[in-house]
């Protein structure tokens, strides 16, 4: 299974809050066969978001689930038509999402692309790229980031 494809790309959604949000990143989950459980999905974002905003700040999340749910290692990318309420670090709403979902077990893997993500979010022509490039080049700088290159 691929970790990140341009099928893993979601474009635009049209979507109003957090949960809209969820339910799209885990049904092209589900189209994927990253999971069979979408609705599990969703919990495991809410639940996530219960203890900690993903909201990374600047208008962009990373939204992720670690479950039993999730069959193999994911990254999703969205972006949104119209930013969404998101409690994130800035308390500025979020228009851009990329989410991991990780099997259960596999927390080292997790926290290696969490904190690969992270570390090139701090940078802000990074985040210019994920807001405002083009989906080549959006894809090109999440597989160089997941990549480490």
């Amino acid at each position: 299974m691929v970790l990140f494809s341009k099928n893993h790309m979601l474009g635009t959604l049209d979507v109003a809050t957090q949960t809209e949000v969820f339910k799209a990143l885990a049904a092209r989950a589900q189209e994927l066969n990253v999971t069979d459980n979408p609705q599990a999905i969703v919990s495991d974002y809410l639940q996530r978001e219960a203890e900690a905003s993903t909201g990374f700040g600047g208008g962009i999340a990373i939204p992720h689930a670690r479950s039993a749910s999730i069959l193999t290692t994911a990254v999703l990318f969205a972006k949104l038509k119209t930013p969404v309420a998101w409690a994130a670090l800035d308390d500025k709403p979020v228009d851009t999402v990329i989410s991991l979902l990780v099997p259960m077990g596999k927390n080292a893997e997790h926290l290696k692309l969490l904190s690969s993500l992270s570390r090139k979010l701090i940078h802000p022509e990074f985040a210019h790229v994920l807001k405002d490039g083009t989906a080549d080049k959006v894809y090109e700088l999440i597989i160089s980031a997941l990549t480490g290159e």
